[in-house]
């Protein structure tokens, strides 16, 4: 098949999806079937079978779906995420360029379809943290992260070309206004846009969902150091210090542990140490409040994205998260 044919076979199975919800598409033999023949296909180029009992369909969700594929040279993962999401094609070619030692390495994508291919990567970083880990191994991450963002603002229009969303901190504020979710609360998202664009931050990429569950290594502090970090399908272009929503809260939320402002402090220096050249520790730290606050909006958004193609009742199933957000805000926002 050649490039024009697959990428006119892409759209047509886009155009398929009508007005189904993504798990039904998911499901589907049809799309199994497809799916499995792209799989087939992306390792065969590469001299490599796959095991008739596979793939397996661990998971399926309003967003995406994994496939796990066992070859003759161990397993793969392939991913489809739905059309409402980040495209994340883009993103590890984009980022590709500038970071690739920060990502994980994929066999095959296809940017129509929202589907990547890629070898397994061992464990994520959770799977061997535990309470007293958990803050060296968030602080490791962060560094390494910070440095994919600074590499990442010379392809911040790129990404955006491409379909990422640019949601910059004025663009939160009148996506929260626009939508009327608590118009009190306005006026004080404005202020914290204010304060953030005057401290000269950079546009880049931010991931949105950041914690040890989306970030490859085997647990060790030195693993952490090689950690790769992937599922991209919410991130977004805008400000970088909104990254530190979800990082900040995974302690707690994660492994149980009490809030605790010293750990979070720790953990904002360790991702400051490479934004240096913009201001000492203290001044830049002050705006952490400001870009959490914007932070939450953009995870509303997030869960917007995520739904679109959720059925009556997976929405009414998942709710509750950017309620949670919304109320946070509103809280906050006095």
């Amino acid at each position: 098949m050649t490039s024009a044919e697959q990428s006119q076979e892409s759209v047509r199975s886009t155009d398929q999806w009508g007005d189904r919800p993504a798990t039904q598409v998911w499901t589907s033999r049809e799309w199994l079937r497809e799916a499995t023949a792209w799989i087939d296909e992306s390792l065969e180029r590469r001299g490599i079978t796959r095991v008739p009992t596979s793939p397996l369909q661990p998971r399926v969700r309003p967003w995406s779906t994994q496939l796990v594929v066992d070859t003759d040279h161990g397993r793969v993962w392939f991913k489809a995420a739905a059309p409402s999401m980040t495209p994340e094609v883009p993103i590890y070619s984009a980022i590709g360029d500038v970071a690739p030692d920060l990502l994980q390495p994929l066999w095959a994508s296809d940017a129509e379809r929202g589907w990547l291919l890629s070898p397994d990567q061992g464990p994520v970083l959770r799977d061997g943290a535990d309470a007293e880990t958990v803050t060296p191994l968030t602080s490791a991450v962060l560094r390494r992260y910070a440095r994919l963002q600074k590499a990442a603002v010379k392809v911040a229009d790129r990404l955006c070309d491409n379909g990422v969303p640019r949601l910059e901190p004025y663009d939160l504020v009148r996506e929260w206004d626009a939508q009327g979710f608590g118009p009190r609360a306005t006026t004080a998202l404005a202020d914290a846009a204010d304060r953030l664009l005057a401290a000269g931050f950079p546009t880049t990429i931010q991931h949105d969902d950041l914690h040890l569950g989306n970030v490859f290594g085997d647990g060790s502090t030195a693993g952490a150091h090689d950690a790769r970090i992937f599922d991209w399908g919410d991130a977004y272009v805008g400000h970088p210090l909104c990254s530190l929503l979800i990082p900040l809260r995974s302690p707690s939320a994660g492994f149980g542990l009490p809030e605790d402002p010293e750990r979070d402090a720790r953990l904002v220096r360790a991702y400051l140490t490479c934004w240096f050249e913009l201001g000492s520790s203290t001044a830049l730290s002050a705006l952490l409040p400001d870009a959490l606050l914007l932070a939450r909006v953009g995870r509303i958004l997030g869960w917007q994205r995520a739904l679109a193609h959720a059925t009556d009742a997976q929405k009414r199933e998942w709710a509750q998260h950017p309620q949670r957000w919304i109320d946070e805000v509103v809280e906050l926002a006095g």
